[in-house]
């Protein structure tokens, strides 16, 4: 017996719910499934699989046993890939970790190019929150940069740079007076994003602050933008966020002058003991369309 066969045989039952359709997906029969999982349940020493003639359950040390041997045949099927294939020819599933305003209004616009340039390799989208560590079960982990983060584990390579600016729909704007000078602006209507309540102080360039007052907050991106185009308000978001509704006339600036400090988004990627060629041509693929070049760095902080 192997046990990189058992162990996937053993995967492969769990995830099919029955010996039969297992059997089936992995070409190979039910009495040869169930020597395979006999034989590892032996050499590991406890039982992994309740069976009976209708039904079939996980137990506790099979549940263990299930979550870490999936992600590690996983690791082993993307070395295998990464090691043996050359780069248009790379395959397999891409985990990315993204809050959702950077998933939702951002990499949605490229992913389509990217899995079109690539078309053997799939893509998770994950939404994350904001700030979150990096998780381990993902391949590349999207944030501002992290500064209360202590690993050796992970590289971090800036991805793109995004600078708030403020922009309201031109039914909004229509019949109030120009806008000309921040003062003004504090007296309009603002949507809001976050938890942070309906008055919200936020810092623009040259230490000016502002506080912004509104009847409408969310964290939900899509729900924000969809406010500011349907004329409630101002908001203040990235460029690239409101892109589209821009090039659309949907949204129009308020105050281009006026803008936030820029800040950065970086991506994590573990550190691993072979090339990770899935990961690095996304990032390489992003930060082309941002016109982005920096060079990646370990990132370690103490």
């Amino acid at each position: 017996m192997d046990w990189i066969i058992c162990t996937k045989s053993f995967v492969t039952v769990v995830e099919q719910g029955s010996l039969a359709q297992a059997a089936t997906k992995l070409n190979t029969s039910s009495s040869a499934l169930s020597k395979r999982l006999s034989w590892l349940e032996k050499q590991l020493g406890v039982q992994l699989l309740k069976r009976t003639t209708r039904s079939l359950t996980v137990t506790d040390a099979g549940k263990l046993f299930y979550q870490r041997s999936a992600r590690l045949l996983d690791d082993w099927q993307q070395m295998l890939a990464e090691t043996t294939s050359t780069y248009g020819e790379v395959s397999g599933v891409l985990r990315i970790g993204a809050p959702l305003a950077t998933g939702s209004r951002l990499l949605v616009n490229y992913l389509a190019e990217f899995i079109e340039t690539y078309p053997k390799i799939q893509v998770e989208l994950h939404t994350v929150t904001p700030g979150q560590l990096p998780d381990l079960n993902l391949d590349v982990f999207i944030s501002r940069e992290l500064t209360d983060f202590n690993s050796s584990s992970y590289i971090a390579t800036r991805l793109f740079d995004f600078q708030p600016g403020f922009y309201a729909a031109p039914s909004y704007l229509e019949d109030k007076p120009i806008i000309e000078n921040h003062q003004q602006l504090t007296m309009h209507n603002c949507l809001l994003f976050g938890t942070h309540g309906h008055e919200q102080e936020h810092i623009f360039e040259n230490n000016l602050h502002l506080r912004l007052r509104g009847n409408f907050t969310t964290q939900n991106p899509e729900a924000l933008v969809a406010a500011a185009v349907a004329g409630m308000g101002i908001i203040l978001a990235g460029g690239n966020t409101v892109k589209r509704e821009l090039s659309k006339g949907l949204l129009v600036p308020v105050l281009p002058e006026l803008k936030q400090p820029i800040s950065s988004a970086y991506a994590y990627y573990p550190k691993l003991d072979y090339n990770h060629v899935k990961t690095k041509l996304f990032i390489d693929f992003i930060k082309e369309k941002s016109n982005l070049k920096t060079d990646e760095k370990s990132f370690k902080k103490s």
